[in-house]
């Protein structure tokens, strides 16, 4: 069977994101709940990160357990997109606040192996991907680029999340619709973020880049 080259998958991935959008503004009788959470944006954000991992298993060949923190990082962003480090506890498993003060111990300990976790899987991520990353961006290949736009469309989405509260912690006041115009770009820039990740991952499809990392362009032949 052959695998899916790298157009046809962007395409599809990119005619799924617009179409979905589209049918959420249109379905959603405020179009200010379109940004919010458990609507339009935050929904494509949710959705593109398991097509991420399912890419990976499809494409990465012997990389598959291999890298194995590459897919692993993808779920920790999506139970963080669903609010899994709060949902299933009054205290929140990634507040500091959990472990200096009275929280039931079952929480502290799940809370901390959810955290050492998380740091095992972003050194894996430093020390294997990152050097590789670094040559291919100076090299100017594709994927590498991808993977910068989507890191500075995150760090810019952290920015702006809560940009009222933490710019009035400073003892700065922005005008609520320019919180709200935060609250919206960040949302956007998460759903890039994860929409550019989906598309690095799919350029395993090109045969020049499986060729060069010694896996199979189709199933069973190499």
């Amino acid at each position: 069977m052959r695998l899916p080259n790298f157009t046809q998958i962007a395409g599809v991935v990119t005619v799924a994101t617009v179409l979905y959008l589209l049918i959420s503004v249109l379905t959603t009788s405020d179009p200010g709940q379109f940004f919010h959470e458990g609507h339009g944006v935050e929904e494509v954000s949710l959705g593109l990160l398991p097509v991420g991992v399912a890419l990976w298993f499809l494409l990465a060949g012997k990389y598959r357990w291999r890298e194995w923190q590459i897919p692993a990082v993808l779920l920790l962003m999506m139970a963080r997109e669903m609010d899994f480090d709060k949902r299933f506890t009054e205290h929140g498993l990634l507040k500091l606040t959990t472990y200096t003060h009275s929280a039931p111990i079952l929480t502290k300990v799940v809370g901390g192996l959810a955290i050492l976790f998380t740091l095992w899987v972003m050194a894996r991520l430093l020390r294997r991907n990152l050097p590789l990353w670094w040559a291919r961006l100076k090299g100017g290949t594709m994927d590498a680029w991808m993977i910068l736009g989507a890191a500075l469309c995150g760090i810019f989405a952290k920015t702006f999340d809560g940009l009222g509260r933490k710019l009035l912690g400073l003892g700065i006041h922005i005008p609520g619709s320019v919180d709200m115009l935060a609250g919206r770009s960040e949302e956007v820039l998460e759903a890039v973020c994860y929409y550019l990740i989906v598309l690095s991952i799919a350029r395993l499809a090109v045969p020049a880049i499986r060729a060069a990392a010694g896996l199979p362009n189709a199933y069973g032949t190499r």
